[in-house]
């Protein structure tokens, strides 16, 4: 309920009641009690029209709003995402702007989710699929709905939800990186580290994910289930501990080996491709021949956001065919939607989702055992 206080000619108004201000005075000469009824009765009408627009609804009043906060990862992936995806978007929905708020990693955005959980400022969380599952457990995200987000139905099973919260908008996978003018022979295997020379290699260990997928493709070279028992795994990769010159390669492993700290590293494929011909080919990547580990980023909507609405627009276009396709191009992510089209040479240098060598990870089963694992790292291999 909103009340208006106004003053017109002696009267004061409140709402749709009108008082003089001095009760028997009249307002005009002449017939007061007409006067004063016509006063009335604009005034009146006057009054409506204030208090119309005043309580009456612009989109901020009832709860729209015109800009959609975005978190997700800082500085490549920010800058590409925002070329291919979020310009366009605003092109589309030149009533709507996007606020992308970069993190580090998907750690540091679930702090900051936890951190806010009763009062929210983002609409929309891009983060690691394991770190994601960790934010449904603490109802930070709202499962989604597909009747305002249309495109959910052309994601790809390995993308989706079983509880119907956020699904896949990224696929990517660990690669072997090499450094082309110091390496005759690239690798084709995670088994060829151990080959290398001593003091050549570049490993991101755990918690780094990178860590753990190059402990699952360890693990199924040798045969080994490594849900029921990593150990044999971890023993095998203490062998590697006199090959590496870091654990923690900076400012990444990337620069690390195109720099030529190190000859060889594992790494992101979507990234890989980016430094590859960033560098003029000096960066070699490959695919591991022994297997697939994907990294799946989500998109969720966070829970009780102040733009839900909004953000289902916004997801469905990250769903789209058009945003998949655009950001697969611009930056060698593999599209989630089975819709998606990409021209060959793009195809040729991302692994899809239909591809035999993946090994299949449950990263909520990972999320749990992700401390455990790093434990053994840092007894066995780190510290060997």
């Amino acid at each position: 309920m909103c009340e208006v206080l106004m003053y017109c000619a002696g009267v004061r108004f409140y709402g749709t009641k009108c008082f003089t201000e001095r009760a028997m005075k009249p307002a005009f000469k002449g017939d007061t009690s007409m006067s004063f009824n016509k006063l009335a009765t604009a005034v009146t009408a006057i009054g409506a029209l204030v208090a119309l627009s005043a309580c009456g609804g612009s989109s901020e009043s009832d709860g729209a709003s015109s800009e959609i906060t975005v978190m997700g990862y800082a500085a490549l992936f920010e800058d590409q995402y925002k070329a291919a995806v979020i310009e366009k978007f605003e092109e589309e929905h030149p009533d709507l702007s996007i606020n992308y708020i970069p993190a580090q990693n998907s750690a540091e955005m679930l702090g900051k989710l936890r951190s806010e959980a009763s009062n929210p400022s983002i609409d929309v969380a891009i983060l690691d699929t394991s770190v994601a599952s960790t934010g449904i457990s603490e109802s930070l995200f709202e499962k989604l709905d597909e009747e305002k987000i249309p495109n959910l139905a052309n994601v790809v099973e390995l993308g989706r939800n079983a509880d119907g919260y956020g699904p896949a908008v990224t696929f990517d996978n660990l690669t072997l990186l090499y450094n082309t003018e110091n390496v005759d022979t690239p690798p084709k295997e995670t088994t060829d580290l151990f080959d290398a020379p001593d003091d050549s290699v570049a490993i991101p260990a755990p918690p780094d994910i990178q860590g753990l997928a190059l402990t699952i493709l360890t693990a199924e070279s040798m045969g080994v289930d490594f849900e029921q028992d990593v150990t044999p795994a971890v023993e095998e990769l203490s062998k590697l501990t006199p090959k590496v010159t870091t654990w923690e390669p900076q400012p990444d492993v990337y620069q690390n080996v195109i720099s030529g700290q190190s000859d060889y590293a594992i790494g992101w494929n979507a990234r890989s491709q980016f430094y590859a011909d960033d560098s003029d080919g000096v960066l070699g990547t490959v695919a591991p021949e022994n297997g697939v580990v994907f990294q799946i980023n989500t998109i969720n909507a966070v829970k009780d956001s102040p733009a839900a609405d909004q953000a289902s627009e916004f997801i469905d276009y990250a769903l789209s065919k058009e945003a998949q396709e655009a950001f697969a191009q611009q930056l060698f992510y593999a599209p989630t939607v089975e819709n998606a089209e990409i021209p060959q040479d793009v195809s040729d240098r991302v692994v899809k989702a239909d591809d035999p060598r993946i090994v299949d990870v449950d990263w909520t089963w990972m999320a749990d055992e992700r401390d455990g694992w790093t434990d053994q790292w840092r007894r066995q291999v780190i510290g060997g």
